[in-house]
């Protein structure tokens, strides 16, 4: 299981058995909120987010490059309503990483990524449709 979640959670740009060019990074969900810049970055990219709340994964989502990993990031942070999920959203010290494709002609590898890594992980509650 190590190995896998140094897997998950490089800290540079890695490379994928299959020839996939991924690049990883984490945040804050507070720096998410105040830094435009961070998610200036992820605009028009696709890839996986994952929610990590005090080290235990909360929830991992995608986004294609239509839509984008910065809205759909954003969309997630703001979607209070649900109690549970409203106190992953409201804990400053949330981080919240994402693989983005390097290569945006490789965004067809999207939902197989989602699924490998909820199954690699474990189905958070917030996964509910897995």
């Amino acid at each position: 299981m190590q190995e896998f979640l140094f897997f998950l959670f490089p800290e540079t740009r890695t490379f994928v058995n299959n020839g996939l060019l991924l690049s990883y990074k984490k945040e804050t969900i507070e720096r998410i909120r105040e830094d435009k810049k961070f998610t200036d970055e992820v605009k028009d990219v696709g890839g996986i987010y994952i929610f990590i709340q005090d080290g235990i994964v909360k929830y991992i989502g995608r986004a294609l490059p239509t839509v984008g990993l910065r809205k759909r990031i954003l969309v997630q942070i703001n979607a209070f309503g649900d109690e549970d999920w409203d106190m992953v959203i409201k804990d400053t010290n949330t981080e919240i990483g994402f693989y983005s494709f390097i290569n945006n002609n490789q965004w067809y590898f999207i939902g197989a990524l989602e699924h490998f890594l909820i199954e690699k992980i474990g189905k958070s509650y917030f996964n509910k449709r897995y």
